[in-house]
């Protein structure tokens, strides 16, 4: 099975290899190179990710074939030279269809149960503790980052809720976007926009695309600083 692989510096240091047949499948890694080399072993990551959410689900273990068709390299925008210009590919132009968001509505049930069963249990004077270093401040921080991103995009699209909308818990910021999110998603079957801010092209597909990515990689994150605090390091 071959699967075609976007590639791009999303920030300085940071690459993501996006397997475009697979929504919510990705690789990160420093380098280029690794982003790619690593984007077969993700693939099955990916398969057997869906397989434990349900059952019913063919399970496929390869051999798997990746093919980059597009490399895309960050810059600044002319417009706001602080606004760092992320990918729009080819594949992002395509309107998502009925199957699309079908697929779309099952995984980002299956991403947010990942991201809660990952934070819910930290007890709230954790969620709130100060973790030096972290550009979010803490993991209540994270949190509702991964919340008001997820609002960011859909506003690319003119379809955000307005911040006054939005609780400061953390928990309920993160229902109230996705509840809104998957309201939006039901009526982008065949919206074929694409609008520009700061330089930066957006469609449907693109905010799918990053939000599923988005809260999959702050999941791995908050795993990874709590087995981090866990081993007291």
């Amino acid at each position: 099975m071959r699967y075609r692989l976007a590639v791009e510096d999303i920030e300085s240091g940071h690459w993501v290899a996006w397997v475009l047949d697979l929504p919510g499948c990705y690789n990160s890694a420093p380098t280029e190179s690794a982003a790619v080399a690593g984007a077969l072993e993700r693939i099955a990551d990916y398969y057997a990710w869906l397989s434990a959410r349900d059952s019913a689900l063919p399970v496929i273990t390869g051999p798997f074939e990746a093919k980059v068709v597009e490399t895309s390299y960050s810059f600044a925008s002319a417009e706001y030279p602080e606004y760092i210009v992320n990918a729009f590919f080819d594949d992002d132009r395509r309107p998502l269809g009925y199957w699309d968001i079908e697929v779309a509505l099952r995984l980002l049930e299956w991403t947010r149960q990942d991201l809660l069963h990952v934070a819910q249990p930290i007890p709230p004077e954790r969620l709130t503790e100060p973790l030096p270093g972290e550009v979010q401040g803490s993991l209540a921080g994270i949190l509702k980052h991964v919340a008001g991103a997820e609002n960011w995009y859909l506003s690319k699209l003119d379809l955000a809720l307005d911040r006054a909308q939005l609780a400061d818990d953390p928990f309920e910021m993160l229902r109230t976007v996705r509840a809104h999110t998957r309201a939006q998603l039901l009526r982008l079957a065949g919206d074929d926009r694409i609008t520009n801010h700061y330089d930066e092209l957006w469609s449907a597909r693109k905010v799918l695309r990053r939000t599923l990515w988005h809260e999959r990689d702050h999941t791995q994150h908050i795993a990874g600083l709590l087995a981090k605090r866990d081993r007291g390091m």
